[in-house]
């Protein structure tokens, strides 16, 4: 889904230095904003890239 500047949940601990749990905990405590297509769960690359810059609480204000 890169064509659509999506991101699979699982390559984001290749992009920052955190565990794929971690990730799946900031879904669950929604402080990372998702787009589910069925069951698949991505992240937008502008905010990947927000993340890297800014750190995760640039993302999670904006909720």
């Amino acid at each position: 889904m890169e064509k659509y500047n999506l991101i699979p949940v699982m390559q984001i601990p290749e992009r920052i230095p955190v565990s794929l749990p971690t990730v799946r905990a900031w879904i669950f405590q929604k402080k990372l904003p998702v787009v589910r297509v069925g069951r698949k769960v991505f992240i937008r690359r502008e905010v990947l890239e927000k993340i890297e810059m800014e750190g995760l609480e640039s993302v999670t204000a904006e909720l």
